[in-house]
């Protein structure tokens, strides 16, 4: 059996989605551990999950091994939001702005050089480049780095 099986990380994720903002009653906590071999197994998956801050997991260490306290044992809103298929809230509140400067023209105008065009083309590229808006610019920008992309993965 696989030490990790993302599976039943996933049951242990969409259990604890069911039942929150509830702790494991012990039908789900005795579900979930059936899923794995043994106990270390399921602490293992459950710590696991935890140090991503998919879940509290409600385990505890102690002198003779570990204990689980199942009503502190919850999906956090990073958990949730893992499992939703649109991304859940952090997909909205997470958005990164990139912003495009003229700045960003000298380095088209870099590429420009460096490219294989013959001088004219070249000088036209240039000056129609310096009379894009920025918004035009950050199109161009985007239409490029998508052209680089599909050519890496290729």
């Amino acid at each position: 059996m696989e030490k990790f099986n993302r599976d039943h990380q996933k049951e242990i994720l969409e259990v604890l989605y069911d039942s929150f903002p509830n702790g494991l009653d012990v039908v789900d906590k005795t579900k979930l551990e059936r899923l794995f071999e043994d106990d270390d197994l399921f602490v293992a998956n459950m710590l696991y999950l935890e140090e991503h801050g998919l879940i509290d997991s409600g385990i505890k260490s102690s002198l003779s091994g570990f204990y689980m306290n199942s009503s502190a044992t919850k999906i956090t809103a990073k958990g949730i939001d893992f499992i939703q298929h649109d991304g859940g809230l952090g997909a909205i509140l997470n958005v990164q702005t990139i912003k495009f400067h003229r700045d960003a023209v000298v380095v088209l105008e870099d590429l420009i050089a460096l490219s294989g065009m013959n001088d004219a083309d070249k000088e036209k590229a240039k000056s129609k480049l310096s009379e894009l808006t920025t918004e035009s610019l950050k199109t161009v920008v985007q239409t490029i780095t998508t052209a680089g992309l599909a050519v890496l993965m290729k």
